[in-house]
């Protein structure tokens, strides 16, 4: 057979040799046959195979040419499965390209079974438009909560420790989550690539061969140093004796063994640069789809997530306070405080940053204040009254008035004229006639739930029907208020609607 040499090193003796197949054979100055010249980069040799060695190599100036159909079976059989290690001619090939096991969207779906679970199992939660932020609200939540029990002992009961466990559990799982999508290549790691067997495969052949790389190189190094001190001891005997020629030979074993070692290095070293290049091409191939497919699937289910917990912190603070006002030695604690207000997490604050001096808050205190703007903020309800009737829209907006000072109410006769500036508004509940003409009811209550997500949708009706009533359930309506009140039932409606 006849190839090029392609590498040697005069150090180490070792070198390679390239076939018109492009297959390569490894080989050693021990093998050169040719006492005329001294192996260098570029001369046409002939030699014999042995597996991926060459023996027998000598210089020849007419290479035979020879096909891959020509080469003995033998030969063939020993081709490695994997593609071969490209040469630099070979560059403008295709990379390799290996099958998935499962694709990427199907591994996401795979690796967060458990989060999908969990947050199909909590559609009541996420159909629910109230919450509180808890990431913001925990600390206070806390506080309020040890502080009410050691008020009164007997505050707690089952109904109260069960929502609070369903909170803490459900920000167990938002936060676990946020570790494991932190960091996309992280992700991309365990998600993805651990689901595909052949780039396994490929990472287990390459482990394996920095190990043996590992062990032989000790071993070289070891064989080295024993031929270094039997040298020595060579150099110190009579060459005519029976113990130096044993010694001659031995040394020359020990020889063999260190460039059979310096070899299989060698062509496990090369083996690695192919699984290198193999493993980086996979990486690389599917990397960015990864990365916006988990992006999109993290950013939905962290909002959801993040719901599941405002909506239980909301409910929690609910019933806290709830419990609270009925407690007796609570209601004590809270009259010698001077606090005559209803109690609420509001009203509590309130009571607690009275007690200090504003002039020396600390850190902690400072985010105290942040978080009531925030919650004073989230008190503050928004409504839109949409109808085709200016007065009774004038007796909506006096009730609510009388109902809460506070509330910010916006009314129009026509829903062109409210609906863009939504966005600017955000209300919290949007009250709406769908039986005002040319007005197409369903557009407008999914245009608002559109830009407004947590908005929500409440009727006036003159009359109450069945068809009504079915179109209230079909869109998600929180209630119906009817029109033919008088102004105190009205308030009355209205005040336990918005509460």
């Amino acid at each position: 057979m006849h190839g090029k040499i392609i590498v040697y090193s005069d150090q180490t003796g070792i070198g390679k040799i390239i076939t018109p197949e492009r297959k390569k054979y490894n080989f050693s100055v021990d093998e050169w046959d040719d006492y005329e010249t001294t192996p260098s980069v570029g001369q046409i040799v002939a030699f014999e195979p042995e597996g991926i060695n060459a023996r027998t190599i000598r210089v020849t100036s007419s290479p035979e040419p020879s096909s891959p159909e020509e080469a003995p079976a033998k030969e063939r059989e020993n081709e490695p499965l994997q593609p071969p290690l490209p040469d630099e001619t070979e560059a403008d090939e295709p990379a390799w390209i290996p099958e998935l096991d499962m694709e990427v969207e199907a591994c996401i779906e795979l690796h967060f079974s458990d989060i999908r679970k969990r947050v199909g199992e909590s559609r009541d939660l996420l159909g629910e438009s109230r919450r509180l932020d808890f990431i913001r609200m925990q600390r206070f939540l806390t506080t309020a909560y040890n502080n009410l029990i050691e008020i009164d002992h007997s505050f707690e009961n089952y109904e109260l420790a069960e929502i609070r466990q369903d909170l803490l559990d459900a920000h167990d799982v938002y936060r676990a989550f946020k570790s494991k999508t932190d960091y996309v290549q992280n992700a991309y790691e365990q998600v993805f690539l651990s689901k595909q067997s052949r780039y396994r495969e490929l990472r287990a052949k390459l482990e394996l061969n920095k190990s043996r790389i590992a062990k032989l190189g000790e071993s070289a190094a070891n064989l080295e140093a024993e031929i270094r001190e039997k040298g020595e001891r060579l150099k110190r005997l009579p060459k005519q004796s029976d113990e130096y020629i044993y010694l001659f030979n031995e040394i020359k074993i020990l020889k063999r063994s260190m460039v059979d070692a310096i070899h299989e290095i060698a062509k496990l070293t090369e083996e690695n640069r192919l699984y290198i290049d193999m493993l980086d091409n996979f990486y690389k191939m599917h990397y960015d789809r990864f990365k916006a497919s988990f992006a999109e699937f993290v950013e939905t289910y962290d909002a959801l997530l993040r719901k599941v917990q405002d909506v239980l912190a909301y409910k929690f603070d609910a019933l806290m306070w709830k419990k609270a006002n009925r407690s007796r030695p609570i209601q004590t604690f809270f009259a010698k405080a001077g606090i005559l207000d209803e109690f609420s997490a509001i009203t509590y604050m309130k009571y607690y940053l009275k007690t200090l001096d504003s002039s020396k808050l600390n850190q902690q205190n400072q985010e105290l204040m942040e978080l009531m703007q925030y919650l004073e903020a989230q008190t503050k309800k928004r409504v839109v009254c949409i109808d085709d009737d200016s007065e009774f829209l004038a007796m909506v907006k006096s009730t609510l008035g009388e109902i809460d000072r506070e509330i910010k109410v916006v009314l129009s006769t026509r829903p062109e004229a409210v609906l863009p500036d939504l966005k600017n508004l955000q209300p919290n509940i949007l009250i709406l006639n769908p039986s005002m003409r040319g007005v197409e009811s369903e557009s407008v209550i999914g245009y608002a739930r559109k830009i407004v997500p947590e908005i929500e949708i409440a009727f006036f009706a003159k009359r109450i029907s069945r068809e009504l009533l079915l179109f209230a359930k079909e869109c998600n309506v929180a209630a119906i208020i009817p029109k033919t009140l008088h102004q105190n039932e009205l308030a009355e409606q209205l005040k336990q609607y918005i509460d």
